[in-house]
């Protein structure tokens, strides 16, 4: 028995060293080649093409800027220095030009859980991808989108996506952590939440340490947080104390019917479900869905209001199929009008950003290694799933 431990021991200590060696290889490359910070700029003629904008308002625009001393991002372009602008400094421009931004027409952050018990149907992917798709999109950064991303999945995939680095070893300041330890919102800001690798999207995140709190959360519960329901304590504890400082909230959780899950269900105002059109994967998200009305029953006999507005389907893993045809048009019996139009597709991209720990979004083209076509065509389709999901917000907001 002695030696089985050994040899289990011996394994995690492999693995540990190899993930860590992994990790630095990858920060090594992106510290070499400049790539720790967001690739995406616009020239000033690319600028007077967006939404609200014009050439002569963007010039107008930046003059006057200039004037009282703000300093746009340019680049060498043979002897002379052009435009080369962050979406901070169109979001800036917007801000100059005082066009109303997202948070003006709404004074708290609305609440998304993308969810579903079948692992590998792109539930993580769907959720950071939108995170960063709703964020740099060239018609939205009008709107100033502040994201956050609660990592409540111990594997962490959220995390690593988003801001890798505590991704790795034993992480304290996890949402899951902060749930419990009721932290103040000065702490949840300073302390708890991180930068991704987009400006404007942020993240909360999780460890494999976490899976041991979800495992006795009942318990861990009578003892730190004694009296408070404990299927709402991911709302409480954390969504209520930073509602006024995000536009969009995204839970993560993982594919397991747990505590994290009943909270994220319990917090979530849209309920959004990636459906694979795989047939094994179509069928357990079936059995998923015929589940939510029990799910939320134990939530509502339990004490807590869930505040849910909407839930909508979107497939994901899509490819031009006849048996994923199928699938869909089944989707679409089901969900009805509450099915979205835009998926998101089955590309190699999504796969291979994970590589480097990034999204579409983030990807910087300059260093993907593979086809930089395929990876704008992942952005787009990002982008285009993006913009959809935001308009289908806007419509059950405004209902």
């Amino acid at each position: 028995m002695s030696s089985r431990k050994e040899q289990v021991g011996k394994i995690a200590e492999r693995s540990i060293r190899m993930l860590s060696a992994l990790t630095d290889q990858i920060n090594n490359q992106k510290e070499e080649f400049d790539a720790n910070h967001f690739h995406q700029s616009y020239t000033k003629a690319t600028v007077a093409k967006l939404p609200k904008l014009s050439k002569a308002i963007v010039d107008k625009t930046v003059s006057e800027m200039e004037e009282s001393g703000y300093q746009f991002a340019k680049r060498k372009a043979g002897s002379t220095q052009v435009y080369a602008m962050s979406i901070q400094n169109i979001i800036d421009i917007y801000a100059h030009r005082q066009v109303p931004r997202y948070r003006d027409r709404y004074d708290d952050a609305f609440v998304i859980s993308i969810g579903n018990l079948k692992g590998g149907v792109s539930k993580t992917v769907s959720t950071v991808s939108l995170a960063h798709g709703l964020r740099a999109h060239p018609h939205l950064l009008q709107e100033d989108l502040r994201i956050l991303v609660i990592d409540l999945d111990p594997q962490s995939s959220a995390t690593m996506f988003l801001s890798h680095n505590y991704a790795i070893g034993s992480v304290e300041t996890t949402a899951a952590q902060a749930m419990l330890q009721n932290v103040s919102r000065e702490e949840l800001l300073e302390e708890f939440i991180v930068a991704s690798g987009v400006p404007g999207v942020d993240v909360i995140p999780a460890s494999i340490e976490d899976a041991f709190i979800a495992s006795k959360w009942d318990e861990l519960c009578a003892e730190h947080l004694p009296g408070q329901n404990v299927n709402g304590v991911l709302k409480t504890n954390i969504i209520d104390k930073i509602r006024g400082d995000y536009d969009f909230i995204f839970v993560d959780s993982g594919p397991h019917l747990d505590a994290f899950l009943i909270n994220a269900l319990a917090s979530a105002n849209l309920l959004m479900t990636p459906i694979p059109p795989a047939q094994v994967d179509f069928h357990s998200t079936l059995k998923y869905l015929s589940r939510l009305p029990e799910l939320f029953g134990i939530i509502e006999e339990s004490g807590v209001s869930p505040s849910l507005v909407a839930s909508i389907g979107f497939m994901s893993k899509l490819a031009n199929k006849a048996d994923h045809k199928l699938c869909h048009s089944f989707a679409k019996e089901i969900f009805g009008g509450d099915m979205l139009d835009v998926a998101l597709p089955r590309l190699d991209a999504f796969e291979r950003c994970g590589e480097s720990f990034d999204t579409v979004i983030s990807a910087n083209p300059a260093n993907y290694a593979g086809s930089a076509d395929a990876l704008k065509g992942a952005r787009v389709a990002t982008e285009d799933f993006a913009k959809a999901v935001f308009d289908r917000i806007e419509f059950i907001r405004s209902e």
